[in-house]
């Protein structure tokens, strides 16, 4: 049995978003850590398959986990 590590970073920063978008849903300012974290793996496994598209929306994705996080700290 072969094991694709490329496939599994995709799959873990799938969860790590999932996860976020639960956490935001119940309103957990850590959401955006785990957004983060997500996003940066989507980033990663964007480069490992070569592909810009879902590169340039993990990187736009990622400022607006920073954007978001700022905006909830200025309340």
């Amino acid at each position: 049995m072969d094991i694709n590590y490329i496939e599994i970073v995709g799959w873990i920063g799938f969860l790590f978003i999932i996860c976020g978008y639960y956490m935001n849903a119940k309103k957990h300012s850590y959401c955006f850590y785990i957004w983060g974290i997500g996003n940066i793996l989507f980033i990663l496994y964007a480069v490992l398959i070569n592909s810009n598209p879902m590169l340039l929306m993990s990187i736009f994705t990622l400022g607006m986990n920073v954007y978001g996080y700022l905006q909830w700290n200025k309340n």
